[in-house]
Order: structure tokens, then C-alpha cells, then sequence
């Protein structure tokens, strides 16, 4: 485990990438999906070590729901999550689909919890690590 996040210590420094979130906000924004809203969100991250976020392609509403229990380990190798606080509900064959959108209340813990991000195209991005800050909300 050491050598891992000497790893990821290294990957930062040689991108030379600022610490946005630590361990204490990661951990607050995780508890505060699991208990303040009506479902946990789904997301796409990315880690320090990897080339490719997880899923690959996460551009339109999904129908699953984000495993904010044991998805996000180790907080400190995130280098960003893209939060989209909707899903599709499936309602049958012969019924169109139903999009469950809570936008407003993940807007809301976010800055309750003073955790900053930038929303573009229905999604919420929360940087771990960045390269500039100049663009992420806080208010």
C-alpha cells in the first residue's frame, strides 16, 4: 500500500497537480450521499494511475446507481469524479423511462460541505488533484 501511493505521490508531483480534496472532504462528501440524498448518484472516476476514467464513456443519463460505500478507495489516487445526480428508472415496455434528477439537493451538499467543483453539461465535476484551480466553484 505504501509503495502505491509513493506512486501516486510521484505522478503528482511530475504533472505538478495541486491538492483540491484530502481525506477528511472525501470522506464528508461520501457520508453526506450516503445520508442526506435519496439515492447515491452515479459516477465516473478517475484515478492518478490510470490512463482511462471507470466507465469509459459516461455522457448520458445511466440507469444504475454509484457505489459510494467501497467505489471510491483510496481517496488520495482520485484525480477526479464526474457526478451525475440523475438516473433512468425503467417503467416497462410500453412506458417511457423516468429520469429521477436530484441536481438541486447535490448542488445543495455540496455547498454545505464547502467542497468545490464545476458543474458543466448536467454533471458535476470534484477534483482530488488539478492543475489549476481557476476554475472550480465554491459558492
Amino acid at each position: 500500500m505504501e509503495s502505491f501511493k509513493k506512486k501516486v505521490q510521484a505522478i503528482v508531483t511530475e504533472k505538478q497537480l495541486c491538492s483540491i480534496m484530502n481525506n477528511t472532504k472525501w470522506e464528508r462528501l461520501r457520508i453526506g450521499v450516503l445520508n442526506r440524498l435519496p439515492f447515491t448518484p452515479p459516477y465516473q472516476v478517475k484515478y492518478i494511475l490510470q490512463e482511462k476514467p471507470e466507465p469509459a464513456t459516461f455522457d448520458t443519463d445511466v440507469w444504475y446507481l454509484g457505489d459510494w460505500i467501497e467505489g471510491l478507495f483510496p481517496f488520495y489516487a482520485i484525480e477526479w469524479i464526474k457526478v451525475r445526480p440523475r438516473y433512468v428508472k425503467h417503467k416497462g415496455r410500453l412506458v417511457d423511462d423516468e429520469v429521477i434528477d436530484i441536481t438541486e439537493q447535490f448542488r445543495e451538499l455540496l455547498h454545505n460541505l464547502h467542497i468545490p467543483y464545476k458543474e458543466e453539461n448536467n454533471a458535476f465535476y470534484i477534483y482530488g488533484y488539478s492543475a489549476s484551480t481557476e476554475f472550480i466553484r465554491n459558492d
